[in-house]
């Protein structure tokens, strides 16, 4: 079973009713982590990502989360 946590920060600009929210998330003040149960349990993070949400209007239901990782920045803190 696999967890990825996204831990973002955004930026929330003022949106009137004719206008579709914007959000940019930035891997300075965010992370993404997982958790890994299996016969060894395996936690970490990863280093290299982008991350894009979306709106097509001020509904929040329109909202579309694409965020790319690099699978090489893996971090588990293990030596290599």
């Amino acid at each position: 079973m696999l967890f990825v946590l996204v831990f973002a920060s955004a930026v929330f600009p003022e949106v009137s009713r004719a206008q579709a929210p914007v959000f940019e998330i930035t891997p300075v003040e965010s992370s993404i982590k997982f958790h890994v149960k299996a016969s060894v349990a395996i936690a970490g993070k990863f280093d290299k990502w982008d991350a894009k949400l979306t709106f097509t209007s001020p509904d929040e239901t329109t909202g579309d989360l694409e965020i790319t990782i690099q699978a090489a920045s893996v971090d588990t803190g293990a030596l290599h």
